[in-house]
């Protein structure tokens, strides 16, 4: 056991700081996510004026994906990062304020467009300052995230319950991001790097082969894991009796499921190399999968999504450590484009199984899973990520 030395995540200030800003946006996307039949209700608009906001939120997500990295070497990425928490809290208030449709899909859009900008900088960020301890680092920022993305509806329920409005719930975003800039303030230099010719001249570099291979093995899993959240409820109507409230509210399982797979998988990655967890992952997300297509009886579909969701827990942090190590010490680049991988894969899959489930039904629809994730799998396994590639292998790495 001499050789599994762990590559534990030094947890100083700015790691934290890393681990509140990225958390904050997904307690924003959480909390965005439940209000939307608040606002709908407040705004008197239709079901499918109300999906504008989802839409902004994903092409919001898409073009911070696709210019950020060369935003973090105009800025730098300190900067970068405190100009994105700025214009993340500016969409949030923008979303926040009274007012039509106008300002609401506003600020949907400016505050993913700058959410995902907090994603790409403090990811890059926690994967430079921890070095060999990266992939266990972003995991284990995902398990906070996870966390929050269960309490962020509760906190949006109890506003309304007492009278403050929904609008609270969303707010807490804002108290998170002021927390993380507060830890950043002492330590900026930690998340500065050097912008110098040599980096300049790296945007230019193309990514070795097996980074796209990579990317496309992230936007496949991730395709999976927004279809289990997004569909999961019409099967537990359908198959498991549940009216459409208390089926809604059993996705809880699978987000708790997630927070459960992140916390665990935290500590897994730091002894084990990302391809064997994440293919782990992937057969344990159908194991989860399996049980609730073979079952009729809800409580037996349910525990079948916690399974689910601790498998599809890892398809992000291994996913996006697997770009980062493939990328040839490009960093920002790999965080950017995994962004705008994740933003296209919640569009594409959900939308996919949507079209196939009106035409033979959502439980025959959910066939499709199981060949996206064993897709996935097949991936890993033909082009495996061993090792980190250096800017220096870049130009002649062609595998």
């Amino acid at each position: 056991m001499t050789n599994l030395v762990a590559a534990r995540p030094h947890r100083d200030r700015p790691t934290w700081a890393g681990y509140i800003l990225l958390t904050s946006y997904v307690w924003f996307v959480y909390a965005f996510s439940s209000s939307q039949a608040l606002v709908r209700d407040e705004q008197g608009t239709s079901r499918t004026i109300a999906s504008l906001h989802v839409i902004v939120l994903s092409i919001g997500g898409i073009i911070a994906g696709l210019i950020a990295a060369r935003l973090i070497v105009k800025l730098g990425r300190d900067r970068f990062i405190i100009f994105s928490v700025a214009g993340l809290a500016a969409g949030v208030l923008l979303y926040t304020a009274p007012g039509g449709i106008i300002l609401t899909l506003s600020g949907s859009f400016i505050a993913s467009f700058f959410g995902s900008a907090v994603i790409v900088g403090g990811s890059a960020f926690l994967f430079d300052h921890q070095k060999e301890a990266g992939p266990a680092s972003i995991t284990e920022a995902n398990a906070i995230a996870a966390l929050s993305g269960a309490l962020a509806p509760i906190a949006v329920g109890v506003g309304v319950s007492i009278f403050l409005g929904w609008r609270i719930g969303v707010w807490i975003t804002l108290l998170g991001l002021l927390i993380g800039l507060l830890l950043m303030r002492n330590n900026l230099p930690v998340f500065r790097v050097p912008v110098d010719e040599q980096v300049r001249e790296a945007l230019k570099v193309p990514f070795p082969r097996r980074f796209w291979w990579a990317l496309g093995t992230l936007f496949i899993l991730i395709s999976s894991e927004f279809i289990l959240t997004l569909w999961s409820v019409d099967l537990l109507r359908d198959r498991g009796g549940l009216e459409a409230g208390a089926a809604a509210a059993t996705v809880g399982a699978l987000t708790f499921g997630i927070f459960m797979g992140r916390l665990i998988g935290s500590r897994f990655a730091e002894y084990f190399p990302v391809d064997r967890i994440l293919s782990i992952a992937v057969l344990i997300a159908f194991s989860g999968w399996l049980i609730v297509w073979l079952n009729t009886s809800a409580p037996i579909m349910i525990g079948g999504l916690v399974i689910s969701g601790i498998g599809v827990a890892l398809f992000w942090p291994m996913g996006i450590s697997r770009l980062v190590m493939a990328s040839g010490g490009q960093n920002d680049r790999a965080t950017a484009l995994g962004a705008v991988a994740g933003a296209s894969a919640g569009g594409v899959g959900p939308f996919a199984l949507g079209a196939l489930a009106d035409a033979i039904g959502v439980h025959s629809a959910f066939l499709v899973l199981p060949f996206v994730l064993f897709f996935g799998l097949f991936l890993v396994m033909i082009k495996p990520v061993t090792k980190i590639t250096t800017p220096e292998t870049t130009p002649n790495s062609t595998t």
